[in-house]
């Protein structure tokens, strides 16, 4: 099968666009898996965002809670959108509405993540390496003003190329994205290799760090609660910190190389849709499952007294 007129009319077709259009069997079922990963990533993001505003807001949780409302903001352009324009396999809405969520999505606010992801590894080297100065300095302004610089970044990459057609749209005749105008190439790999340079920035400060938790843990340490209590929160932050940066440069791969490999409908659909949709989904998962914690709740035997000795401890 051909492409469809309305695709024709609409789009720049590259080499490495599929050359037939989705089957409607086909294209359902992809609408159908897109909103309920998206409806499901969104409702783990605002759960750990809930989570998140319930601790003691520090830089750490500020960043992490902006990563939610940024992961929630484009898996919403899957759950009102592409998902249901899949589906019903009709468009909907003005022409730009398709214009400013899939710019949203695969370059906007995408590269909110990235961005934060270095904000997050850059606290993690400051907490590790300068702990006293870090405790004795409170960073939520610099934190703050730093994540507004990554908003405004973010809203300029969303609306630079809208004037001028430079956008990408989402074409459910292939299940991918498509191009108005060949410039949204250029812009791309701009998006791409911005979110790579993020990436190396990103990894040097875990590695810096990992040499840091490896060299301390040689050494002998006061087996105080409190000391150990430190030590693991330091590992499992580190953790999140690595496995985040990982899925944002698995996805950047994909989208840069891995989806010219091969022109079947579902391959593009898997290396660019999907995996775009996923990063978010994980994102809030790793999150979630790194700041778990279990709610423990002290059961009294009825008719049973409990003896307490009261001892005052003059620090």
């Amino acid at each position: 099968m051909s492409l469809s007129n309305w695709t024709i009319g609409q789009i720049w077709i590259e080499d490495s666009r599929p050359e037939d259009v989705a089957e409607p069997w086909v294209t359902v079922v992809a609408g159908i898996f897109m909103i309920l990963t998206s409806a499901l990533g969104i409702f783990i993001n605002l759960f750990v965002l809930q989570r998140f505003l319930c601790k003691n807001m520090s830089s750490f949780y500020i960043m992490c809670s902006s990563k939610t409302i940024s992961n929630s903001m484009i898996l919403l352009c899957y759950v009102i959108f592409n998902g249901p324009v899949s589906v019903i396999r009709r468009y909907y809405g003005p022409e730009f509405l398709n214009m400013i969520l899939n710019q949203m999505a695969a370059y906007g606010i995408y590269v909110q993540g990235p961005m934060t992801q270095v904000c997050i590894s850059f606290n993690r080297f400051l907490i590790i390496y300068f702990a006293t100065s870090a405790k004795q300095t409170n960073g939520k302004t610099a934190t703050i003003i730093a994540l507004s610089i990554c908003w405004l970044i973010s809203l300029f990459v969303t609306v630079a190329g809208i004037p001028g057609n430079c956008t990408n749209i989402f074409n459910f005749d292939i299940l991918t994205w498509d191009n108005l105008d060949p410039c949204v190439d250029t812009l791309a790999d701009s998006v791409m290799y911005w979110i790579g340079f993020l990436a190396v920035i990103s990894n040097t400060f875990n590695v810096v760090v990992a040499i840091k938790l490896i060299v301390s843990s040689t050494k002998p340490h006061m087996d105080s609660v409190a000391s150990k209590r430190r030590r693991r929160t330091s590992r499992r932050l580190f953790f999140q910190s690595c496995f985040q940066d990982w899925i944002y440069l698995i996805d950047t791969i994909n989208s840069m190389y891995v989806y010219t490999w091969c022109a079947e409908i579902l391959w593009q659909f898997f290396f660019t849709i999907f995996s775009n949709l996923f990063v978010h989904f994980a994102d809030g998962c790793i999150m979630l499952f790194f700041n778990y914690e279990k709610k423990r709740v002290l059961l009294r035997l009825p008719g049973k007294k409990k003896e307490c000795t009261f001892i005052n401890v003059t620090f």
